[in-house]
């Protein structure tokens, strides 16, 4: 299999998986019950991937989706009840589908990879597909059906038709005219108005025919409403509602019984003449006319009319490898830098004798250029932009195998899933966050009885949730557990050699906190499958400072525990400040960037081997970067210093000064990564090219505010 044909593979069959695994989410979160619409949308899902992955001879996942597909099928079609061991099974068949996927996606990955997993998964999905219950099969006697709909039924129908009843539900016949070529539209438009009154078991094309043109559909609704609500459901649309009428020898009215309030009881009448087709054949009866309900919308303009046609789609999206958009972004930081090199053109020109008429003009050009390459920046950053619910989505599935595995109810809550970042930065983010909620399950939320002995509910509580901030991204994590011990927290420590004990003795509220990023600090006693080893939290801190990012968490022992993890919104291209210190070039980020202030050398204090300074009330710890990257100060401005610079940043709540030498102007950056040897280099998050083919370094403040804050630990 070629590259590309690769990549359309596994873009394709990600979409369907992470489809199938919202449809479980969600029969997860409804606590097991069936709702026949979501498991169906499972069993397609998992038969397109069976059919893609034929296509594309993945013959492993072909395997596994065939073996699923008949499970799905037993469920949507009532043959076994939805249990824990059946939703525990499809889970963790789309955990498999995910290995294999990435698998396929290593270089020199094999499609034959996972052989044995599949198989022990494909056999335990057969025997739980084979087992059978009671066939207790509800009568279809109590409504005057017509064998005729009855015999063109698929068997899934026939099942939802008898669940219906079972149910006591009424029976509904809707007659519907739809224009010919805008059938898809009209029929998708009828059932999400129909989806709260009941369930659509069948749509059939009408005995009664239709106009040239126009085609009419009968669908067969199973509600527990009346006639007339059934009708304010579909009010403007071109169909005709009939209630179908229940045997004589039904125990149950057909209508519900009058209002004793009312007075005397009038002889029950139906909605509409009762229509042939749901009813046994009787050639003495004649066919209603179908009934036109007025009102009813227009086709939208450019749709087609009785006397054409259109072969237009009427799809808006298209797919896009990331790595074109990566393409463009890359010439479109180019293009900044052209633009700095033609301001700075503009600006020669400007002070050159009777060239000024030339110099408006060609700044009037560069202006509008300026102008466009914005809105084409602002554009391409549109397009890299994803909802954090892509990833929110695959958490479910993690607290939910994890806490079954720990013993724990857990309650989990998302909110702000619309909240959107880089594609790249959401990639990057699933496994510090399955990390983080991983140590909220296993540290954080207390076991059932413990937790009922201190009067909280038995079933914890994470919750995520993510907004914007500025020009970063919050995602906090909170649980309700027990929160973080500090003495305990010191004590581990200590123990690995972390810290000092007197350092220890010295650490604030917010250091103790942090210790839990250290590498092998850990407060559980007892190691498991789940963690106690220690590793984790430190490479969570880790993997988000590689996205410019920084974490806080904040405790109260006995009430829980929240991480809050800030985010810059794309590290694509970016505005950002350019500074000189000790005669090299450096660029800061500008959405960290505060402000920029001058302050007098004697307003420098020292206060505990560190320089602060007071900025509106409020002390401000100072970072010299010279110091930072051991530059040489002799190459620094020269003569008296009577002016220091510095750039307050911040990432969250806290606060820096960075004092530099001097600060050059601003300018649009693309961020290219550095090579091995400096790649790992602290507070460094990249370089970029400025104009006139100059290099710089950009750099990381993320990484700055944590070294300056952490400074007391490490002493």
């Amino acid at each position: 299999m070629s590259n590309d044909r690769l990549q359309e593979f596994l873009s394709e069959a990600q979409e369907l998986i992470d489809a199938l695994n919202r449809d479980l989410v969600q029969v997860h979160q409804q606590n097991g019950r069936e709702d026949p619409e979501v498991i169906n949308d499972a069993f397609r899902q998992v038969h397109t991937l069976k059919g893609l992955s034929a296509l594309f001879g993945v013959q492993r996942i072909v395997q596994l989706s065939q073996n699923l597909e008949t499970l799905l099928d037993s469920l949507r079609l009532g043959k076994i009840p939805l249990g824990p061991e059946v939703l525990d099974l499809l889970f963790e068949a789309v955990d498999l589908f995910q290995r294999l996927i990435a698998e396929l996606g290593r270089e020199g990955g094999s499609k034959d990879a996972g052989a044995a997993e599949v198989e022990d998964l494909v056999q335990r999905l057969d025997r739980v597909a084979s087992k059978r219950p009671d066939d207790g099969r509800t009568s279809l006697a109590d409504f005057q059906l017509d064998p005729a709909i009855l015999s063109v039924l698929t068997e899934y129908e026939e099942h939802r038709l008898r669940e219906n009843v079972k149910a006591g539900r009424s029976l509904f016949r809707i007659h519907a005219s739809f224009d010919l070529m805008l059938i898809d539209k009209g029929l998708e438009d009828l059932k999400a108005r129909l989806k709260p009154v009941g369930e659509v078991i069948t749509y059939l094309p009408s005995a009664e025919g239709g106009a040239e043109n126009r085609i009419d559909l009968d669908i067969v609704l199973g509600a527990s409403a009346l006639p007339r609500e059934v009708e304010a459901a579909l009010a403007g649309l071109d169909v005709a509602v009939y209630e179908v009428p229940r045997s004589s020898a039904s125990p149950r009215a057909a209508f519900p019984p009058p209002d004793p309030g009312r007075g005397p009881a009038s002889p029950p009448r139906p909605s509409a003449p009762v229509p042939p087709g749901l009813l046994p054949s009787d050639p003495s009866v004649p066919a209603p006319p179908p009934r036109r309900k007025t009102g009813a919308p227009a086709p939208p303009e450019g749709s087609v009319g009785e006397e054409g046609g259109t072969l237009r789609s009427v799809a808006q999206t298209v797919r896009v490898d990331i790595r074109k958009l990566d393409f463009l972004m890359n010439v479109v930081g180019e293009l900044a830098v052209a633009r700095a090199g033609i301001q700075g053109i503009v600006d020669r020109i400007r002070e050159m004798q009777g060239m000024s008429e030339l110099a408006t003009s060609l700044f009037r050009e560069s202006r509008n250029f300026e102008r466009k390459l914005d809105e084409l920046q602002a554009g391409i950053l549109e397009v890299r932009m994803v909802p954090l619910g892509q990833v929110f989505d695959k958490l479910q599935r993690v607290v939910r195998k994890i806490s079954r595995d720990a013993g724990k109810e857990i309650r989990f809550s998302i909110s702000g899933a619309e909240t959107e970042l880089d594609k790249l930065i959401v990639e990057e983010l699933s496994d510090p966050l399955m990390h983080v909620i991983r140590n909220s399950i296993d540290h954080g939320i207390e076991m059932p009885e413990r937790r009922s002995a201190a009067g909280k509910p038995a079933a914890g509580t994470i919750a995520v949730s993510a907004y914007q901030k500025g020009n970063h991204v919050v995602i906090d994590v909170a649980d309700d557990g027990q929160g973080l011990d500090q003495e305990r927290l010191i004590k581990a420590a200590v123990a690995r050699g972390a810290v000092s004990e007197q350092a220890a003795a010295e650490l604030d509220r917010r250091e103790v906190f942090n210790l839990i990023f250290l590498p092998g600090v850990s407060t559980k006693e007892k190691v498991d499958e789940i963690s106690g080893r220690g590793v984790g939290m430190d490479v969570v801190k880790t993997n988000i400072s590689k996205l410019s990012g920084i974490i806080d968490v904040t405790s109260e022992r006995g009430h829980g525990t929240r991480l809050s993890i800030t985010l810059p919104i794309t590290l694509a291209i970016i505005q950002a400040l350019i500074v000189r210190v000790s005669g090299y070039t450096y660029a800061l980020p500008l959405n960290s960037v505060l402000e920029s202030i001058i302050i007098e050398p004697a307003e420098v204090r020292t206060i505990e081997q560190k320089d602060v300074i007071t900025l509106r009330g409020q002390t401000l710890p100072l970072v010299r970067l010279s110091d930072v990257f051991r530059l040489d100060q002799a190459s620094a401005r020269r003569g008296v210093v009577d002016k220091v610079f510095v750039v307050v940043v911040g990432m969250a709540q806290h606060r820096i000064g960075l004092i530099v030498d001097d600060l050059i102007g601003q300018q649009d950056i693309v961020i290219k990564p550095l090579g091995r040897a400096l790649r790992d280099v602290a507070g460094i998050a990249g370089a970029t090219e400025l104009g006139g083919q100059q290099t710089v370094l950009v750099l990381d403040v993320a990484a700055l505010v944590e070294e300056a804050l952490a400074a007391e630990v490490a002493a």
